[in-house]
C-alpha cells in the first residue's frame, strides 16, 4: 500500500504549529521564561556629512530620520540593537543599516546607553562637487556614541539626545561624519532591571 506524500505546505503548516505548541508549553512550564524587553526608538536626525574632500565649500547637513530596534538587556545591561537611518538635502543622501551591541545603564530612572555599531551605508551625491565622482556608492560603516532615555510613564521615554560618531567608506575614502537624533522610544514587553547606582 503508497502512503499518500503530505504537500510542501500542508508539512510547512504542521511544523509550524508544533514549534508554536512546544514554544508556549515551555513557557508556561518554566517560571524563569519571558518575553524579553524590545525598545523601539523613532525619530529626527541630523547628520553632519563630511563632503568637503568632494568638492563641496563646506560640511553638508542631512536631515532625516532614524529608527532602532533593540533587545535591551540579554545579560546585566548588554544587549543589541538594529540601527536604520535616512538623510537627505538638496546636494546628497545618505542611508545606514547597522547592527551591535548596546549597553545600558539606569541613574535615577535616566537610562544612559552606549553602542558600537557595524553595517553598511550607501551615500548617493544628487549635485556633485568638483571632483568628477560616481554619483552613488556602497560602502561599510562603524559608528560608537550613545544616549539619553527619560522616562514618561511604564511603555514611553523620550529620547533627549543620541550622538553618534560615524566612520563610512564612500568614493574610495573614509568619510567621517557626526549624527544627532531626537525623538520617542516604545517599549514591549516586561521591563528589565538594568544596572543602577
Amino acid at each position: 500500500m503508497r502512503i499518500p506524500r503530505l504537500s510542501p505546505t500542508l508539512t510547512k503548516t504542521a511544523a509550524l504549529y508544533f514549534a508554536v505548541f512546544c514554544f508556549t508549553s515551555l513557557a508556561s512550564g518554566q517560571s524563569f521564561f519571558k518575553m524579553p524587553e524590545i525598545n523601539v526608538f523613532a525619530g529626527y536626525s541630523l547628520l553632519r556629512f563630511d563632503s568637503v574632500p568632494l568638492g563641496y565649500s563646506q560640511t553638508l547637513n542631512l536631515h532625516g530620520g532614524n529608527v532602532e530596534v533593540s533587545l535591551p538587556d540579554l545579560y546585566q545591561g548588554l544587549g543589541i540593537v538594529a540601527d536604520f537611518s535616512g538623510h537627505h538635502s538638496p546636494q546628497a543622501e545618505q542611508f545606514n543599516f547597522m547592527i551591535g551591541p548596546q549597553y545600558r545603564h539606569e541613574v535615577k530612572s535616566v537610562q544612559l546607553f552606549g553602542n558600537l555599531l557595524f553595517g553598511k551605508t550607501r551615500t548617493r551625491l544628487l549635485q556633485v562637487g568638483t571632483s568628477l565622482l560616481e554619483p552613488s556608492t556602497v560602502g561599510y560603516s562603524v559608528a560608537f556614541g550613545g544616549g539619553i532615555d527619560v522616562p514618561l510613564g511604564q511603555r514611553f521615554s523620550i529620547r533627549a539626545l543620541q550622538a553618534d560618531y560615524f566612520v563610512n567608506s564612500a568614493f574610495g575614502d573614509k568619510r567621517h561624519n557626526m549624527r544627532y537624533s531626537t525623538g520617542v522610544v516604545i517599549r514591549f514587553g516586561k521591563k528589565s532591571e538594568a544596572p543602577s547606582f
